[in-house]
């Protein structure tokens, strides 16, 4: 075989490899520049939800005469539900009637403070972004609310995009509906695999071509 086609089909198993390797780089990066860049959407939308949630509550002082409600032990039970991100809305889980009974109201951890049960609320669908426990949680206003609902779907869809929920059999069952879904892209060759692949072919032609001649 004429030494220039053998340094011909070097040169292009040599290309193959190259770009492969190119592919594999690029793809990892890219992988890890999105992955990044979701981390730091939910990080940003669970501190602002953290803000609005564990704002400041105008306390008083305990004077003679004053009558209030003491709750025990703490203002909170232990443990919090992770909310359904995806769905929640808080519009419709708060509870404020239980505060709202008393003029004043206080718990066993604040001693000589009190608090006007009307600027109070609770929220199970919140209470998983309490960051202090120890003292109530402000009556929440519509817009505010509103906005947890907004940056909930931001974090749930970070959360789909970061943690896919794995597949279901009904999902992959060969016989289930597929109209209306997009069709799937055609997979890349795996550049670990076929840059060894493309090595091979080229050296299996050099060899075929040496006993040719």
């Amino acid at each position: 075989m004429p030494p220039l086609r053998i340094k011909l089909l070097l040169s292009l198993c040599m290309s193959a490899l190259c770009c492969s390797t190119r592919l594999s780089a690029q793809t990892l990066t890219n992988s890890g520049t999105d992955t990044n860049a979701i981390k730091a959407e939910r990080e940003t939308a669970i501190h602002q939800v953290e803000k609005i949630v564990n704002q400041t509550v105008p306390a008083y002082r305990v004077t003679d005469g004053m009558r209030y409600s003491v709750y025990k032990p703490g203002w909170f039970h232990e443990g919090a539900i992770k909310p359904d991100f995806n769905n929640v809305d808080v519009r419709t889980t708060r509870e404020t009637s239980n505060y709202e009974q008393n003029e004043y109201v206080t718990s066993d951890l604040n001693p000589g403070l009190v608090w006007r049960g009307r600027d109070l609320e609770f929220n199970p669908m919140t209470k998983y972004f309490y960051t202090n426990r120890t003292f109530p949680k402000k009556k929440l206003t519509e817009a505010e609310m509103v906005e947890i609902n907004r940056l909930y779907r931001i974090i749930g869809k970070c959360e789909n995009q970061l943690y896919p929920a794995p597949k279901t059999a009904a999902n992959t069952d060969s016989g289930s509906d597929t109209s209306g879904t997009p069709e799937k892209r055609g997979r890349l060759l795996n550049p670990y695999i076929g840059a060894p692949a493309i090595i091979l072919l080229g050296l299996l032609l050099l060899a075929i071509y040496k006993r040719r001649g």
